[in-house]
């Protein structure tokens, strides 16, 4: 067992008579916003011919360990699973520091070096909303010595992971335990069918099952897939006709034509953290966030990424109300950060033609957040902040903020939001209509998420959209939240579905804040990345998707990532660039005709294109729109220099 300090922490040992019945064979099916939309494979049974080395159930030992926060484990009948009896912890903390809770259960039987090793258990967190929470496990070979760490996102559904690795030393028989800290995970969480399986060092990894989701249309040959990339074809393409002409009008035959891609017509965005793009490099290391230290060489790499493949960013916190409000302070660090944001960030961003995003004007469910959560019961004291927040932020950044979320969360949640407040919805097309009047070369889009995954929002959204249509306050654009996870894969064709519906009210549709958390399996967050980008790509209604986040040492949900922290591309990260900089960029070399013509078809967007006849060359720009482009290049020979000498 592990130590801690006596002070800090209050250890329970439990047992009981009965022991945990574990039933494999019943099939767990988790539901999104569709009737069996997706499902996890039938039950994982561990293979015959390994030994269990670790006992849990009721009459075993379980020690919890907790600190800093308020809590109790217990062993609890099981209602709506196979499992008898499961293991139930619960805190009155939503989310501490992982350690702050911790369950350990000892390793009882032996585990050599070079074993291969099973693990397999069920997870939940009921009651819990949409959103997952982190647990990490460790399967511990001595006190401060780890053999293998999982990482994972607890849902609200009973998910069965199952892992397999090998022993990186012999286990000491006194120390070994099973360890997870749970302090992100939630205020419940149960944990059922926990099994350790020994195959000993004979046994090939590879032949062990793994868990994983499987999701309607992930398939390698649908159809959905095939109808969505000749949509894409068809709409995200134009076609250009370059004819090259000499100095006197004359066709040039035979002359290199390069068309070179600059920039997407569609919208790529992520967001991103103003002092990764914007500090100097005598100000690194830097925190940009808590418990997070960032060098000068990792930011490098970082601005590199963001230049190299998005168009657009959404600032995390910058332009938050509450952080606006201490940017513009006399305060040390935060004076320190508002120059990084004014005079480094804001003109990279505009040096490399990258739009910003703000992030955000209102946002809605005021429970959640601590400062208008203030004004609860006083909706005239909230609109004068608001109002006067507007006044403030908006005029001071017309100058390179091009969108907003003008209003951020408009459905929301809990018992205080905007409309509740105000006794009606009319709030929202007011806020919409001052906007406006601030930042009238803004686009003003709203933002929900709830809608794609899980999809419970959808109805509200729609209607929320209409009454901004009916109001005169219609928004430019739509957003979507497009968080998805482990149990709310959507199926490709249902968000389609989806997208249509809401075409029908609203003309420009986005992905305003997408990733994909898919725990340790990358391949199913690269194939499910890659269909909600085809997917939403092929809709003519969209103009854009917005990411939220690609490195892992920044990204709100690590496992998420398109980079590793260590800056090595995870699976979905080269789906991502093989959609975005190769399937759906245009840079090709051509020649012209006897007429002096070179065609064809490109995605639309920015070009620089560069004729070579000889040692005649010509470089223009032009753009490729979808009623396509005809450009007309004149070349003419090089000047003659004379050099006159004289006496």
């Amino acid at each position: 067992m592990h130590n801690t300090d006596a002070n800090l922490v209050d250890r329970f040992t439990l047992s009981a008579s009965a022991i945990l019945a574990i039933v494999f064979s019943l099939t767990f099916t988790y539901h999104s916003s569709a009737e069996n939309a997706f499902s996890q494979s039938s039950v994982i049974v561990p293979p015959e011919g390994g030994v269990d080395v670790l006992s849990f159930g009721p009459e075993h030992s379980v020690e919890f360990e907790i600190r800093n926060v308020t809590g109790e484990a217990q062993w609890i009948k099981s209602e709506d699973t196979s499992f008898a009896d499961v293991y139930c912890v619960e805190t009155d903390t939503r989310f501490s520091d992982p350690e702050n809770i911790g369950v350990n259960i000892p390793i009882n039987g032996s585990v050599s070096k070079g074993d291969v090793v099973l693990l397999s258990f069920w997870m939940r967190r009921p009651g819990a909303g949409g959103q997952p929470n982190n647990a990490y496990l460790y399967v511990d070979s001595a006190i401060g010595e780890t053999s293998y760490r999982y990482n994972l996102s607890a849902y609200r559904e009973w998910t069965q992971h199952v892992r397999s690795f090998e022993a990186n030393q012999d286990f000491d028989p006194a120390e070994s335990c099973f360890r997870m800290q749970l302090g992100e995970a939630g205020t419940v969480v149960q944990i059922a069918g926990l099994r350790l399986v020994n195959y000993g060092n004979e046994r090939d990894i590879t032949t062990l099952p793994r868990s994983t989701i499987m999701y309607k249309g992930r398939e390698e040959d649908a159809a959905w897939r095939k109808e969505a990339l000749a949509r894409i074809e068809q709409l995200r393409k134009g076609d250009l006709k370059i004819t090259v002409v000499d100095a006197e009008d004359r066709p040039v035959s035979n002359a290199q034509v390069h068309v070179a891609m600059q920039q997407h017509a569609f919208g790529f965005g992520n967001a991103v953290n103003s002092e990764m793009l914007g500090a100097d490099e005598i100000d690194f290391p830097i925190n940009p966030k808590r418990n997070i230290v960032v060098t000068w060489e990792e930011a490098q790499k970082y601005r590199e990424v963001v230049k190299k493949y998005f168009d657009r960013v959404t600032f995390e916190a910058e332009l938050r109300p509450h952080v606006w409000k201490l940017l513009n302070t006399d305060e040390g660090s935060w004076k320190r950060k508002n120059r990084i944001f004014t005079e480094n960030t804001i003109p990279w961003l505009i040096k490399n033609n990258i739009t910003a995003r703000g992030h955000y004007v209102a946002w809605a469910p005021m429970d959640f957040n601590s400062v208008e959560k203030e004004f609860v019961g006083n909706p005239e004291g909230h609109r004068a902040w608001l109002w006067e927040h507007m006044n403030d932020v908006l005029p001071a950044t017309a100058g390179y903020v091009t969108e907003w979320d003008t209003i951020n969360h408009i459905i929301g949640w809990g018992k205080h939001t905007y409309e509740i407040e105000y006794g009606g919805p009319e709030i929202y097309a007011e806020i919409m209509a001052e906007a406006r009047r601030l930042a009238p070369h803004a686009t003003h889009a709203i933002n929900e998420g709830k809608v794609l995954p899980d999809g419970y929002k959808r109805e509200p959204y729609k209607k929320i959209i209409c009454f901004l249509n009916e109001q005169g306050q219609a928004p430019d654009i739509v957003g979507f939240m497009a968080h998805f996870g482990l149990t709310s894969l959507t199926p490709p064709e249902e968000l389609l579905q989806v997208y249509d519906e809401f075409a029908e009210i609203a003309p420009r549709l986005q992905l305003s804040e997408f990733d994909v958390e898919t725990g340790d399996d990358e391949q199913l967050q690269a194939d499910y990345y890659r269909d909600v980008m085809i997917a939403s790509f092929s809709h003519p209604n969209f103009v854009a998707i917005v990411q939220w986040g690609f490195w892992e040492k920044m990204h709100w949900k690590p496992a998420a990532a398109l980079w590793r922290e260590d800056w090595t591309i995870k699976p979905a990260g080269d789906a991502f660039v093989d959609l975005v900089a190769n399937q759906w960029w245009t840079d090709e070399v051509t020649r012209t005709d006897n007429n002096g013509n070179s065609q064809l078809r490109g995605f639309l967007g920015d070009y620089q294109i560069t004729v070579t006849n000889g040692e005649m060359i010509k470089t223009v720009d032009t753009t490729l729109t979808s009623d396509g482009t005809e450009l007309r290049v004149q070349l003419a020979k090089p000047k003659t220099i004379v050099h006159v000498l004289s006496n």
